[in-house]
């Protein structure tokens, strides 16, 4: 039934926004106009999204997108960078999500598959997009600033980034389908744990890459210890702030929307002025407030609340603010990127899995339900966007390019083998 609202609501917008209207037109409505239009359009369209089997995600990204100021011009570049001030919130509650689903009880006993097929896929990944960064220098160059040590910092990022596997779209697919068994349990797994590896190493790659493209760039002992300086105070305040969250769901534990929503803005804007790492800040705090007090639930379940409006927003207008120019001009290498990654994940899966003596099944074919990519992945790119300002906007078209290919196919993978493993329960047609 979403199908009608949403037509209604788009030829509304027409009316609105459209030139061939006037003088019913109002052109240069503000934000507050696109922002009620956007939540709810993108919203109904990811509803429609999930009833074609695809993830919501996927239909938040395709609503910004058309409405965005490349299509139909709905809302427009200011609108897109107004509302680009929520991009900070999101961010926290994602990472602070990903690190409560993070449940050692969980992962007792599948250590070391979990951590070889983590440890094998990012070698593999980021060894191997150094490497395509160096064969197909023409192709990359002209989006990196074209000279040797940015295009170094671009394969080096976007090979961190192609490591991420998405949790939630893992955790969708598997609730779908009523999954149960040891390659769920393994692939679920391994997705959390991703999470948590990457962001770590986002950390390390993103300073490493500040130091690249730096005036005063020289390699000395100092680098490595600002390094650590960095990665160390984030998870040093992600404790402080894990405590804190303990302590209010403890002796408060009262309007927890309210607290979770301040927490987010505040950690966020904290770490982002002082130069620490928001995802690990908030990654910590959600991975200890779930393993180190009776709360993770409670956690987990205030972030429900509140994030899905405001994950709403942020992935549809990281749509609106794709750049179709830049994407039109780099197509070819966004396929090429999707296409290498996945020979990638199938290497680190097969090495991994047979070090950690996992089955000929899981060693052939366990790859494909690491395919999907989503918040966290897009998270890091609109920071490398922030960062980086002369090719942070290339960077990020591509990498939205290539969220919205895994994205599609990623699940269709999964529930495959999901399937083939005999582990499904759910409907499988």
């Amino acid at each position: 039934m979403s199908l009608i609202p949403m037509l209604l609501l788009f030829l509304l917008m027409l009316l609105l926004k459209s030139p061939w209207t006037a003088p019913l037109s109002v052109p240069d409505a503000g934000t507050d106009l696109a922002l009620g239009f956007i939540l709810i359009f993108a919203y109904l369209f990811g509803k429609q999204s999930a009833r074609l089997r695809l993830p919501s995600i996927t239909g938040y990204l395709f609503a910004g997108l058309l409405c965005g100021p490349f299509v139909l011009g709905f809302l427009n570049r200011g609108d897109v960078n107004h509302l680009q001030l929520l991009d900070g919130l999101a961010l926290s509650l994602i990472a602070l999500t990903a690190g409560g689903e993070m449940h050692l009880d969980r992962l007792r006993g599948r250590f070391k598959s979990i951590f070889s097929l983590v440890g094998f896929q990012t070698l593999f990944i980021v060894t191997g997009f150094l490497l395509l960064g160096w064969i197909a220098r023409p192709l990359f160059a002209p989006l990196a600033g074209g000279d040797a040590a940015g295009l170094a910092a671009f394969v080096l990022l976007l090979g961190t980034l192609a490591t991420a596997t998405s949790p939630s779209t893992t955790i969708a697919v598997i609730t779908e389908t009523r999954a149960r068994g040891p390659f769920t349990d393994l692939v679920l797994s391994a997705a959390v744990v991703k999470d948590f590896f990457v962001i770590g190493f986002f950390a390390f790659a993103l300073s490493v890459s500040r130091s690249l493209l730096s005036t005063d760039s020289s390699f000395d002992a100092g680098f490595l210890g600002h390094v650590l300086e960095e990665i160390g105070g984030s998870v040093l305040i992600g404790a402080a702030v894990g405590a804190g969250i303990i302590l209010y769901l403890r002796y408060i534990n009262r309007e927890l929307t309210v607290f979770i929503l301040a927490i987010a803005f505040f950690t966020y804007q904290i770490s982002h002025d002082s130069g620490f790492h928001p995802l690990m800040i908030c990654l910590t705090a959600g991975f200890l407030v779930q393993n180190l007090s009776p709360h993770g639930d409670c956690l987990i379940q205030a972030l429900e609340k509140v994030s899905t409006p405001v994950y709403v927003i942020f992935f549809a207008i990281s749509g609106a603010s794709l750049d179709l120019h830049a994407l039109r001009a780099g197509w070819l290498l966004a396929v090429i990127c999707v296409l290498w990654r996945a020979l990638l994940k199938f290497g680190g899966t097969w090495v991994g899995a047979r070090l950690a003596g996992e089955s000929d099944e899981v060693q052939k074919r366990g790859w494909g339900g690491f395919i999907s990519q989503a918040g966290v992945t897009l998270g890091m790119a609109v920071i490398i966007e922030d960062a980086f300002p002369e090719w942070g906007g290339s960077f990020k078209a591509l990498v939205l390019a290539l969220i919205a290919i895994n994205q599609v196919i990623g699940p269709i993978f999964l529930q495959k083998l999901l399937l083939s493993f005999g582990e499904t329960r759910g409907r499988s047609e």
